[in-house]
């Protein structure tokens, strides 16, 4: 039991023992080939030690250094390897590395270049040293790059030529080949910055269409509106030029209108625009102005000396530099002149009061003083014609007095004297309108009495039935006289007789033929005799009696009682007239003869009624 027990235990000692002794010896062999394997830190990399040191030893110290992988270590990896000899014989493992770490360079270089950072990455590019077997690629390399980026500032600059005219698909349609350039700063970052300006500009540009459409509107409110609009437009923005127009012509339009107000001196519309002017633009400086001129145009309209002299002091206070300066300047000398001819004018209206010609006169020759230029001027000769009238009035009132009181004695030559009197008002003179009335009815009386003689023989004449004796002697009475519409009123009447009488003599000879067309025709000229002549009791005996001898020609005519004897009568007797004593009788004939038109023994054939003779 005891030896069993022993060698067991000694079996277990012997296995733990190989286990120790393998993890002791395999942890030696790690560690020393960790030892062997690994790149210490080796103080001996500093610069005294490496010019001693082997090719071997800077080739490591190299290699510290490329890990790093910043441009400045990388250079100087390379420049601890280029002082080895050409021919050394590691040059081939040297030239790799050299290689290696001028590509690592070069890639830096490019990640700046994706970045947007073109000079940079040319710069680092640039640092490789010329030996190094790959420069003409490095060289290549900055050439790539800068094409890349002269085509991708070329479409930069296209976009801005379409963003400034405002072209802003156009733009887009530009932006979009930046994504065709193989740069991540272009094809991302600078095209996201480009669509969000085209975006901006457009948006911008859709505020100025509403300063369009109130700039056109007109008037001042719109005017003031475009501006505000406008204003938002920062001076970054490519509507800014087209904004600062805008805001230009706006701006333009109201000094035009300001000019417009000052001209027409619409001095209340220009004080409200000048009120209206906002506190932060262009045009507040010139509005303080428009103010200052608009209350001294106010005083001055009032047309007294004190509001004259207010205003020029008012207009005084607008400063040399002022856009309305010179106008300011014309006011006042209007104003001072206007001043001067107001107290000429007062002068003249108290002058004047009293109404006596003398005065008159010298209120005349005071307002004459008024210079045609002056506003007032309009008013001074209103004032003077007045004056001029109430002086011809004094004067030829007396002239006027006379002639009526010689015109009392009511007869011919009392109103030619009265008409000579009266003519000494010349038609310029302020009474010649009331002269030229009475002379005209004092010439009347004396037509009268010259012309009734005349109008009271041509009646006589024709009351006489000496018509035209009368037309003859009642036409020397001239156009134009007082007794001329009488007269003609008179001629017309016998005229009337006289083609009545000539009416009933035609109609006689036509009726002698005694047949019924000549007795139809005569009695169809009596009718147009008027019912007033002295001749119309005789034209209606005449046509009573030619249609008595109508109806008995048509009597006589059916008397053969054949159709065509009775259709004949029936036409003669229609031509009687309703208005004739033989109507009646004639009416009822015709009616008996169309009976037997139409009766058995004319074979009932029907016969037509024609129109009776009216």
């Amino acid at each position: 039991m005891t030896t069993k027990t022993e060698s067991n235990n000694w079996q277990i000692s012997w296995q733990l023992l190989s286990v120790i002794l393998a993890l002791s010896f395999g942890g030696v062999g790690f560690i020393a080939t960790t030892a062997l394997l690994r790149l210490p830190s080796n103080p001996s990399c500093n610069r005294i030690s490496l010019f001693f040191s082997s090719a071997t030893n800077r080739i490591y110290c190299a290699q510290l250094q490329a890990d790093k992988n910043t441009v400045d270590s990388l250079l100087e990896a390379i420049t601890l390897l280029e002082v080895l000899s050409p021919n050394h014989p590691l040059r081939n493992e040297i030239n790799r590395h050299v290689a290696e770490w001028s590509n690592d360079i070069l890639m830096l270089a490019e990640k700046e270049f994706n970045e947007g950072k073109l000079e940079e990455a040319i710069a680092i590019a640039r640092k490789i040293p010329p030996q190094v077997d790959n420069y003409h690629t490095i060289e290549e390399r900055i050439t790539k790059w800068t094409q890349v980026w002269d085509k991708a500032e070329a479409i930069q600059e296209e976009v801005e030529t379409e963003l400034k005219n405002s072209q802003w698909n156009k733009a887009f349609l530009v932006a979009v080949k930046l994504l065709n350039i193989n740069n991540d700063y272009w094809q991302n970052t600078q095209y996201q910055e480009t669509v969000k300006t085209i975006n901006l500009a457009r948006e911008e540009s859709k505020q100025l269409d509403g300063a369009y459409s109130t700039l056109r509107a007109g008037g001042i409110d719109n005017l003031l509106k475009t501006i505000e609009i406008a204003s938002v437009i920062s001076p970054s923005s490519y509507s800014y030029n087209e904004a600062t127009k805008l805001i230009k012509d706006a701006q333009d339009k109201i000094i035009t209108i300001v000019e417009k107000f000052v001209d027409h001196q619409d001095w209340n519309n220009l004080s409200e625009l000048a009120a209206k002017m906002p506190d932060n633009g262009n045009l507040k400086n010139q509005a303080r102005d428009w103010a200052t001129i608009a209350s001294a145009g106010k005083n001055a309209n009032l047309g007294t000396v004190s509001g004259m002299e207010l205003a020029i002091a008012e207009v005084e206070q607008i400063p040399s530099d002022s856009k309305i300066y010179q106008k300011s300047r014309e006011l006042t000398s209007q104003w001072v002149a206007q001043k001067e001819d107001l107290t000429y004018l007062a002068n003249a209206r108290d002058l004047a009061r009293s109404g006596q010609v003398g005065d008159l006169n010298a209120a005349i020759a005071k307002a004459q003083l008024v210079s045609n230029e002056n506003p007032l001027y309009r008013e001074a000769r209103q004032e003077i014609r007045q004056w001029q009238k109430d002086i011809q009035i004094q004067e030829d009132k007396p002239i006027l007095a006379k002639a009526q009181e010689l015109a009392q004695g009511n007869n011919i030559q009392s109103w030619q004297n009265a008409i000579n009197e009266a003519s000494q008002i010349k038609s310029d003179r302020a009474l010649y309108s009331e002269a030229s009335n009475l002379i005209r009815d004092w010439r009347r009386n004396i037509e009268r009495i010259e012309d009734q003689p005349l109008l009271d023989q041509a009646i006589i004449l024709g009351n006489n039935n000496n018509y035209q004796e009368a037309v003859n002697t009642a036409s020397r009475i001239g156009r134009g006289r007082a007794l001329y519409t009488d007269a003609q009123a008179q001629i017309r009447q016998w005229r009337r007789e006289i083609n009545a009488q000539e009416d009933l003599q035609r109609a006689y000879q036509i009726a002698q033929n005694n047949d019924p067309q000549s007795l139809s025709s005569a009695i169809s000229i009596v009718r147009r005799i008027p019912s007033s002549s002295t001749v119309e009791s005789q034209s209606l005996q005449a046509m009573n009696r030619w249609s008595e001898q109508l109806l008995i020609l048509a009597r006589r005519t059916a008397g053969d009682y054949s159709p065509s004897s009775i259709e004949q009568a029936i036409s003669i007797a229609e031509m009687i007239p309703s208005s004739s004593s033989a109507y009646s009788q004639a009416r009822q004939e015709i009616k008996n003869w169309r009976n037997e038109l139409i009766s058995p023994l004319n074979n009932n054939t029907p016969v037509q009624e024609t129109n009776f003779y009216n």
